[in-house]
């Protein structure tokens, strides 16, 4: 089902001019209309791809045909047969995966940019679809830097459950839920939104991992940092991104319009030239993570976020500090006895830190 992009070939009634990427069942050619000239994205399923793909690349089908809104890629054309597959949408030049390598959004841009996306999301949820795979380059740019949500290839039915081995998505934005088997809602696509609100503010996400299994536990267990401690961030934008963050849906904001309106009632009470400034580039800052804590809301945990690594620094030091004036100097075995004991409490604060955030 895939074509040479080393060469000039021709899908249908389309010519390809090259490869613009891949995916795990998929590549996006751009290609040009034979007749009228027009540039189209042609999305075309891997010859290796299995029944559940094609499956999957049959769902996405249906679904673009079903969703028509102003701020989501449009089904232009589809082709399928057991040889070939192939979708073809509207061509954009850039994405936001795209601009957050140049430039990041001022509040005010990612509140804008923010409305569009969650006013297109609640009309999908509406006919009841999840997107499952909201990601930077699964958001489209035109020339005005207008953003158009693409790819429903991973969406999912409202209330449908999932087990762990069957997650799906891109784990760097899965919310916790679905890698453990919960039903994917509304709120699953909140959480992806909130740490796509923290890069596109910061430029990096809440969190890092080399294993898809430590994205996992992170997502489960570990409380995110604020986008302020990523970046220079207005504090003040911190509770609505990291209610949306929230491990448990019901703490979340109940719709992508929820959220939205939250962050732009935070990006208006910040002084217009904060609304305007866009963060720096700049390398991720060492973070030290602390697990959540079980029964609480992660928006009580809010003030706590800017001081992780003084509070676990602190953690041994306590665990020394006399609750009175210290006494005279002890001498002899007394002396040795008290450096023993407090080495042995320095190692058990260390060792609960690395227990719990194993």
């Amino acid at each position: 089902m895939a074509v040479d992009e080393t060469r000039t070939k021709e899908l249908g009634a389309y010519r390809v001019l090259g490869l613009v990427g891949r995916g795990g069942m998929a590549r996006v050619y751009r290609c040009q209309h034979k007749h009228s000239g027009q540039i189209v994205a042609v999305k075309v399923l891997e010859l290796s791809a299995d029944l559940n793909g094609l499956a999957l690349f049959e769902g996405e089908i249906r679904a673009m045909q079903q969703l028509r809104h102003p701020y989501i890629v449009p089904l232009q054309d589809y082709f399928l047969s057991p040889e070939l597959a192939y979708l073809v949408m509207p061509y954009f030049e850039n994405t936001v995966a795209d601009r957050l390598s140049v430039r990041l959004y001022a509040p005010r841009e990612a509140a804008q940019a923010l409305a569009h996306l969650a006013h297109a999301l609640d009309y999908a949820h509406s006919l009841g679809y999840i997107h499952c795979d909201l990601k930077p380059s699964n958001l489209m740019l035109d020339g005005r830097d207008q953003l158009y949500l693409a790819d429903f290839g991973l969406a999912k039915s409202i209330g449908r459950r999932h087990n762990q081995q069957a997650a799906f998505g891109t784990p760097l934005y899965m919310a916790p839920e679905l890698t453990e088997g919960a039903s994917a809602d509304v709120r699953t696509d909140v959480y992806a939104l909130g740490v796509l609100i923290c890069e596109m503010l910061s430029g990096h996400r809440p969190f890092e991992a080399e294993r898809v299994t430590d994205y996992f536990y992170l997502h489960q267990r570990a409380v995110p940092p604020a986008p302020s401690q990523l970046n220079r961030v207005p504090p003040a934008l911190d509770a609505p991104v990291l209610m949306a963050l929230s491990k448990s849906p019901a703490e979340r904001p109940q719709s992508a319009g929820e959220f939205a309106r939250l962050f732009q009632e935070a990006v208006a009470r910040l002084p217009e030239a904060e609304q305007r400034w866009n963060a720096p580039l700049c390398e991720r800052p060492a973070i030290v993570l602390k697990p959540v804590k079980s029964g609480s809301g992660l928006l009580r945990e809010l003030n706590e976020q800017s001081t992780h690594l003084r509070q676990l620094e602190a953690l041994a030091a306590r665990e020394l500090q006399p609750a009175s004036a210290p006494p005279q100097r002890a001498k002899g075995a007394n002396q040795a006895l008290m450096v023993v004991l407090g080495a042995l409490a320095v190692a058990l604060a260390a060792l609960i830190i690395y227990l719990l955030l194993r």
